[in-house]
């Protein structure tokens, strides 16, 4: 299946799914860390949040979503810019402390090569 790419619009709108996705994420894996500290005898529930964790997953890779880090969160959304009239692949970035997305960076690039998404002439 092809990735999806979005406009920026449409990465802003499923931003917000995203954020309680992996508001979830967070709290399986803390009810994971915390079941492993107890060393108590819990494979059923072990299994059910593993369980839970996996469906979270599976939601970012199907909508193409990539978690770069979850703690804190930083999401990349595949996407197809116009920069300088030429076609560029980028991945519109966000991170847990911004309001909305505000930058990208090239799909080669990472974090560190962040820029204003407002350079683009179109995404």
């Amino acid at each position: 299946m092809p990735t999806p790419r979005y406009s920026l619009a449409e990465a802003q709108q499923v931003l917000a799914e995203a954020r309680a996705r992996i508001d979830d994420l967070v709290a399986v894996a803390e009810e994971l860390e915390a079941l492993a500290d107890e060393g108590a005898d819990a494979g059923v529930e072990a299994a059910r949040l593993r369980a839970n964790l996996d469906d979270v997953l599976r939601w970012f890779d199907a909508a193409g979503i990539q978690i770069k880090s979850v703690r804190p969160t930083l999401l990349d959304f595949p996407a197809r810019a116009i920069r300088d009239g030429e076609g560029v692949d980028v991945l519109l970035c966000w991170r847990e402390d911004e309001d909305a997305i505000a930058y990208y960076h090239p799909r080669e690039g990472g974090y560190r090569s962040r820029e204003p998404v407002a350079l683009l002439d179109r995404v």
